[in-house]
């Protein structure tokens, strides 16, 4: 994929075969090396717009771009491995060491398993973890570390864009702050295109360089800075989502 715009929904939509509207016609833009947080309540259409990146979700009508090309005309297959993609938690597998899960992308485009394993290495004093616990399994790992090993595996390949899917929302408060600011400090470092989704308004407003709030039934209710949706709500919806989340002088 070309270097360049960042990735765009236009005029987004998705109803699934049962009827319910995920997302309707919703136009927003995640720009390069900046993070995009989508916000909202169950039912706001976040992860579905999420999966239309990496052609999860195809849109009933819409384009989605990237880098300023149709995504639909992109091997699906080659696209979601160019993308990485870190799920609540962790998406790893189970059976699979720590440092072969993190080389595992690298290894489906023909790196040599090696070299991957170097890499993956590497990964992990990257995401703040110990390079003792290369040889173990998942299920022998805190919550926070199995996320800190999806974002690694997430950037194993290098990918220009990450995909984040409430990926801290199961740990506790404190280890869901530590891996804010891990998150925070490697986007500082790396500058990738990442679009997040939480429920949760104090994360997006922290992570996201942009906020995009979505309403119930996938209608977009405002994009804009943190600074912006708190000076300058768009209507009611918006005042009263932000003031039921976040106290405001956390912003100050």
């Amino acid at each position: 994929m070309e270097h360049g715009l960042g990735i765009a929904w236009k005029s987004v939509s998705k109803t699934y075969n049962d009827g319910t509207v995920a997302v309707n016609n919703v136009s927003v833009t995640a720009d390069e090396h900046r993070t995009l947080a989508l916000v909202g309540s169950s039912g706001s259409g976040k992860t579905t717009l999420l999966q239309m990146v990496n052609r999860m979700v195809t849109p009933n009508s819409g384009t989605v771009l990237i880098q300023g090309q149709d995504n639909q005309g992109m091997n699906p297959v080659t696209l979601r491995r160019s993308i990485g993609y870190v799920l609540q938690n962790g998406g790893l597998l189970p059976n699979k060491t720590v440092l072969d899960n993190i080389a595992t992308v690298p290894v489906l485009q023909g790196t040599r398993r090696k070299d991957a394993r170097v890499h993956a290495l590497e990964l992990l004093d990257e995401v703040g973890l110990e390079k003792s616990i290369q040889n173990r399994y998942p299920s022998e790992l805190s919550g926070g570390q199995q996320q800190r090993v999806g974002v690694a595996r997430a950037l194993a390949a290098n990918p220009e864009i990450l995909l984040m899917d409430e990926p801290f929302a199961a740990v506790d408060p404190i280890v869901r702050r530590n891996l804010q600011d891990e998150l925070l400090r490697l986007q500082s470092e790396i500058g990738k295109t990442i679009v997040f989704v939480t429920h949760d308004i104090d994360e997006a407003f922290y992570l996201g360089d942009k906020v995009a709030l979505l309403r119930p039934g996938g209608t977009l209710a405002q994009v804009g800075t943190a600074r912006e949706l708190i000076d300058h709500p768009a209507d009611s919806f918006v005042a009263s989502f932000i003031n039921a989340g976040c106290l405001r002088s956390e912003l100050q």
